[in-house]
């Protein structure tokens, strides 16, 4: 009686932990598609950014810091093309939408994929900075 009364309480904490664990890695995507969201936000600005750097670029006989400050902001959209499908292929949409469990090696994926979305916010930040400084100049 006492070994089954040991069994079901460390049955009952590994079920806590696991409840625990499935709920911090859903918390963890959940952030990731939020950060996500916010890098994608940026989009269209990148865009405009582009075009008007471009309308500038066309009338000016120094096209250089036009045509540079448009290299970063497409260099940046690409980033996020390729980040978007390198996430595409480790993960699948029920574990990106719906909080479906995750192995171990991609739960270390996640935590990969969480600073890489944050490294690529800061590079959208900077080529949108450098694009707006070059506008203003």
């Amino acid at each position: 009686m006492k070994n089954l009364f040991l069994m079901l309480a460390l049955v009952m904490v590994l079920g806590t932990a696991t409840a625990q664990d499935t709920a911090t890695e859903s918390t963890k995507m959940e952030k990731v598609m939020e950060s996500h969201d916010i890098v994608m936000d940026k989009m269209p600005t990148i865009s405009k950014l582009m075009n008007k750097l471009q309308t500038k670029a066309n009338a000016s006989y120094k096209k250089k810091k036009y045509e540079d400050a448009i290299a970063d902001l497409k260099n940046a959209n690409q980033s996020m093309m390729t980040w978007m499908e390198n996430f595409g292929k480790r993960f699948d949409a029920d574990e990106m939408l719906k909080g479906k469990a995750l192995t171990p090696k991609k739960q270390e994926w996640l935590l990969e994929e969480e600073k890489n979305v944050a490294q690529l916010d800061e590079e959208i930040d900077l080529s949108i900075a450098q694009a707006n400084a070059v506008l203003n100049n």
